[in-house]
């Protein structure tokens, strides 16, 4: 099993940076935000543009991911969407601040999960058992 925990690590960091890209892609297509948020990312939040840069294509390129992203992100900022088309700048503050719902957390916990995999799928790769050979062939 521990000569597998690097596999698992990084299909763990595959589905955690699918999904970030899925959602933060259809970032563009929330009405009156959207564009405040991708804004705010771009100046804040490095990661969160890179989500955004790669999953636009994707979700404009598939109609079902953009629904499915519009779908969840406005379950998970609508309590801010007031305050965000307020004052766009402080839109990153606001989303990763305070947690409003199970959705947030959601969001959230993949948008930190995709980083971390990968640093934890890179000291597992090192770090794997190396076959031992006994005799020369």
């Amino acid at each position: 099993m521990k000569s597998h925990l690097h596999a698992i690590a990084m299909v763990l960091f595959a589905i955690c940076f699918l999904y970030d890209i899925v959602v933060w892609g259809g970032v563009m297509g929330l009405p009156d935000v959207g564009a405040g948020i991708a804004d705010s990312a771009h100046r804040e939040a490095p990661l969160a543009t890179t989500y955004i840069a790669i999953g636009t294509p994707l979700d404009e390129a598939m109609p079902s991911l953009r629904d499915y992203a519009t779908a969840r992100l406005t379950e998970a900022f609508g309590d801010g969407f007031e305050r965000i088309r307020d004052d766009p700048t402080v839109a990153m503050d606001l989303i990763f601040s305070t947690t409003w719902n199970a959705t947030h957390r959601l969001i959230k916990a993949m948008y930190w999960g995709a980083p971390i995999m990968l640093l934890l799928t890179a000291i597992l790769w090192v770090r794997r058992p190396k076959p031992v050979h006994a005799f020369r062939r």
